[in-house]
């Protein structure tokens, strides 16, 4: 499990205004919050990706639980078994799904799909990471960092955003609609021939944006560093009072 630490140089904001005080800690709060979530997702991504499969003990293990329901099966049928082969042949197959549900066997299709949840999740949350901060240098009397660590956030991670907007509008994304705009006007991107929409290169979750190309966010703990050290630099630009403190808390 990946633990980004979090230091605190206090424990509460030096604000005089006791609301925007509470409001700003809150959306500390958050974000540290969404570093939380990059962690626990990177950690089950690579678990998933890495998790080892014996291709040639499954097949052998399909096999006998196969041979031994077809032939319960033929036993009861009798002749008609071969007379109505493809009735008992579906039975088979859902009697196996039930006992390989019962054995707590996950299907190959599911298994698949596991990596690229967790992947989304990870995408989502670096780029919920973002948003934040730019709410953040939207307020008054906020330290000249903070506008710092956007601005690298957008420099290191310049295509989360339009990854993630792709991720998410991907029932337009499927039928070559880029922006909203063009969408209404019925107008589809140009993608040089290629659309591609949830692959996984490598560490890579990859998506055509809007603009029809396609673009690459890596799932990966260097990322994960780049939430934590901005995470770190924003919080040692605020005045604070009180003990300081590290996060996570055992």
């Amino acid at each position: 499990m990946y633990i980004i630490e979090l230091n605190y140089p206090g424990t509460w904001l030096q604000f005089q205004d006791q609301n925007f005080k509470h409001e700003i800690e809150s959306m500390l709060r958050s974000l540290e919050g969404i570093v939380t979530e990059a962690a626990i997702s990177l950690s089950m991504y690579e678990q998933a990706v890495l998790a080892p499969r014996d291709r040639r003990q499954e097949m052998e293990r399909d096999r006998e639980l196969r041979g031994a329901i077809d032939s319960q099966i033929r036993e009861e049928a009798g002749e008609d078994y071969y007379q109505n082969f493809d009735k008992y042949r579906l039975k088979s197959e859902k009697q196996l799904r039930i006992k390989k549900a019962e054995l707590g066997i996950i299907p190959s299709s599911y298994l698949h799909k596991i990596p690229f949840i967790h992947a989304h999740t990870f995408v989502y949350a670096v780029d919920s990471f973002g948003k934040f901060l730019e709410e953040l240098v939207l307020y008054e009397d906020m330290p000249e960092a903070a506008q710092n660590c956007l601005d690298e956030f957008n420099r290191l991670l310049p295509s989360v955003r339009k990854i993630r907007n792709s991720a998410l509008h991907i029932e337009d994304r499927s039928r070559g609609y880029g922006t909203w705009k063009d969408k209404k006007k019925g107008k589809k991107m140009e993608t040089s021939g290629f659309l591609g929409l949830s692959n996984l290169e490598g560490n890579f979750l990859c998506y055509t944006i809007d603009d029809g190309t396609y673009q690459k966010v890596e799932i990966s703990v260097d990322v994960l560093n780049i939430l934590g050290q901005i995470m770190n630099h924003l919080l040692a630009s605020f005045q604070w009072e009180g003990s300081p403190r590290i996060e996570p808390h055992y």
